[in-house]
């Protein structure tokens, strides 16, 4: 039996010729189905597996395919409609016309902001402004389209717009005009046209916008004229960059208002105060005391800067060296020399400190409140009491101190105040006071044990009385932690 015989029949029998007619199309498309799917995989197999000839030659007519594809593309977009854009500034009231040929058509966007004439002959367009406003207004030719981006100004603003770019055109800048806003771009090598450009700047901030650069030149000139005047009036931490035509110079700590805003006026620049490096860093103040005194009561004329030290000794080596170095010195001069207090405090800026050498002594207010007798106990400082506090001026540290040195004078107590400031280095000793004062004491001297009869005591002692002159030395040093 042949069992293919059926075969035959497939174009004489009607039922089989009505029913591949009916799918053939379902057919045809699974065919083209599978053809893509097995065209896909092997542009996978293509990328990912192999390169071999057959698979490289596939790839190749592949990519020149797409290559014709696009030439073809690029080359009916070149074909095409060309787009051109324009921006066209009218006053109110004011007539334009727009040339053009190979006219098809156009379009207005806002007809209550522009009114339009079409001349056929020769082919124009003819547009007035009607309204203060925006309107876009498309053209079509043989050519492509054209775009116009139409606005419409008072006359006013129309005339100060078109003076206004005359200007800057003068002083050789780009001027680029969108509408009411315009865009100036080139450089700035005069000091005048600088000012004169500020000027404008300040005048027409939100119609105009500047990219234009200063000159190197004329912009060293301006920060080396700033830097000058600011370090002549004692600041130390300056920094100034430009930016397109603003020039911004940062400076620390407070400083001359009153001097910084001449200088602003003036070079028409900014200035932006920044925190103080100082602030976020602590101090080591040191402080020494020492004493020189006279034993014999007279008053002392020389001071520390008369012997053989510096001042800087004092803090490294102590006051050891000082009075072994000048011990002939010293001696001739019926001198002594020592060491009253070396303290150190840690510090930041703007926080007050106190230091206080001595001792509160009682003493007895005795007074009368009716038939009683009061007697309450006064405590009163005796010594040297020091106040400093660093601040910031000028990029520097100042020393800000007060002295108070008190002592006792019979039933009260007696002494003086002094307040000043100085500016500090850190790493420099500087002397910050010098006190000087008078004691008396009184002695008594005797054969022992005869000295304790009650009468007869008087005849074995004697009295004296003692005269001392001394001076205080306050010296400071601040070192950085």
């Amino acid at each position: 039996m042949n069992y293919l015989e059926w075969t035959a029949n497939l174009g004489v029998v009607p039922l089989f010729l009505f029913a591949a007619f009916l799918l053939a199309p379902i057919a045809l498309f699974f065919a083209l189905r599978r053809f893509s799917v097995t065209a896909v995989l092997e542009a996978i197999d293509i990328s990912l597996i192999s390169f071999n000839y057959l698979n490289l030659t596939k790839f190749m007519n592949l990519t020149i395919s797409l290559l014709f594809v696009k030439i073809f593309l690029s080359d009916c977009s070149a074909s095409g409609i060309k787009k051109i854009s324009s921006d066209i500034i009218l006053a109110k009231g004011e007539q334009k016309e727009i040339n053009f040929a190979g006219f098809k058509n156009f379009s207005v966007g806002n007809k209550e902001i522009l009114s339009y004439k079409l001349l056929s002959k020769p082919q124009k367009l003819l547009i007035k402004g009607k309204q203060l406003g925006f309107s876009d207004l498309i053209i079509w030719t043989s050519k492509g389209k054209q775009v116009h981006n139409v606005y419409v100004l008072s006359k006013q603003k129309f005339l100060k717009t078109y003076q206004l770019a005359e200007t800057l055109k003068n002083l050789n800048l780009s001027i680029d005009i969108k509408g009411p806003v315009m865009t100036a771009t080139g450089e700035v090598s005069e000091f005048s046209d600088y000012l004169y450009l500020q000027k404008i700047k300040t005048q027409f901030k939100e119609q105009v916008f500047f990219k234009i650069t200063i000159q190197p030149d004329l912009r060293n000139h301006i920060v080396g004229q700033v830097y000058k005047r600011l370090f002549n009036n004692g600041f130390s931490h300056i920094s100034c960059q430009a930016e397109w035509l603003d020039i911004l110079c940062f400076y620390e700590g407070p400083g001359n208002k009153t001097l910084l805003k001449q200088i602003e006026q003036f070079y028409q620049i900014s200035f932006i105060e920044e925190e103080s490096t100082f602030r976020k860093k602590n101090f080591l103040l040191k402080l020494k005391l020492v004493q020189l005194e006279r034993i014999d009561g007279q008053e002392i004329h020389i001071g520390l800067d008369k012997l053989q030290t510096k001042v800087s000794e004092i803090f490294k080596f102590g006051v050891r060296k000082l009075v072994d170095d000048n011990l002939i010195f010293l001696g001739n001069s019926k001198l002594e020399l020592s060491s009253l207090a070396e303290p150190e405090i840690v510090i930041n800026l703007d926080s007050p400190q106190m230091i206080e050498i001595g001792s509160q002594i009682p003493y007895q207010n005795i007074s009368n409140q009716g038939q009683q007798i009061v007697a309450p106990i006064d405590w009163k400082f005796a010594g040297l009491k020091i106040q400093t506090k660093i601040t910031e001026s000028f990029g520097k540290l100042k020393l800000n101190f007060s002295t108070e040195f008190s002592r006792p004078v019979g039933e009260a107590i007696n002494g003086s105040k002094e307040r000043s400031s100085i500016i500090l280095t850190p790493g420099e000793s500087v002397k910050i006071f010098q006190i000087g004062f008078q004691t008396t004491g009184k002695g008594r001297q005797g054969i022992p044990f005869l000295t304790e009869i009650p009468i007869l005591k008087h005849l074995f002692q004697s009295r004296s009385d003692q005269h001392t002159y001394k001076q205080i030395y306050g010296y400071v040093q601040l070192e950085e932690i």
